[in-house]
């Protein structure tokens, strides 16, 4: 019962903080949404058409996706702040992962990390992640192939690693 309790206490305090994060985020978002309706309508009524196009660019759309994962990065690491020490114990040392902080997760980190707050479904993290689900199942196969831990083992190891003490 209380290893239960336990767990609805650490899935509460991921999802709050997930939460609050995601309630952030859209909020910034709309505002940047807002005034670049105002522009584009401001352009529209000055026949600026060119300027349009150059203001709907897709490097707009990559800032933005770039944003997400850094605000889904800092908020992930508040609450498992050992994950990349815990996740580096399921590999030989040549093996273990070195990230660079200043430039936030790989993808195949991104992905178990996912996978640790619960979204298992390849297909809802190829959504998130802007990749195909293949490719999605082909980290997921290259990183469990290289585990010191069966393949079938892995996602129950990675679900194992703790939150914040906090917590």
């Amino acid at each position: 019962m209380k290893a239960a309790n336990n767990k609805l206490t650490e899935a509460n305090k991921i999802k709050d903080e997930y939460i609050i994060q995601s309630l952030y985020g859209k909020s910034e978002y709309l505002q940047r949404l807002e005034s670049l309706y105002k522009l584009i309508n401001r352009k529209i009524a000055a026949r600026q058409y060119d300027d349009l196009r150059n203001i709907t660019k897709e490097s707009d759309l990559r800032k933005e996706r770039e944003n997400m994962y850094s605000s889904f990065d800092d908020t992930f690491f508040k609450l498992f702040p050992d994950f990349i020490e815990e996740y580096n114990k399921l590999f030989q040392p040549e093996d273990a992962i070195k990230l660079n902080p200043s430039k936030g997760l790989i993808p195949e980190i991104r992905i178990f990390a996912l996978i640790r707050l619960g979204i298992t479904d390849s297909e809802r993290i190829a959504r998130f992640l802007n990749y195909s689900v293949n490719t999605i199942n082909t980290y997921k196969t290259k990183v469990k192939n290289k585990s010191i831990v069966a393949n079938d083992q892995f996602e129950q190891h990675i679900m194992a690693i703790p939150t914040f003490s906090g917590y």
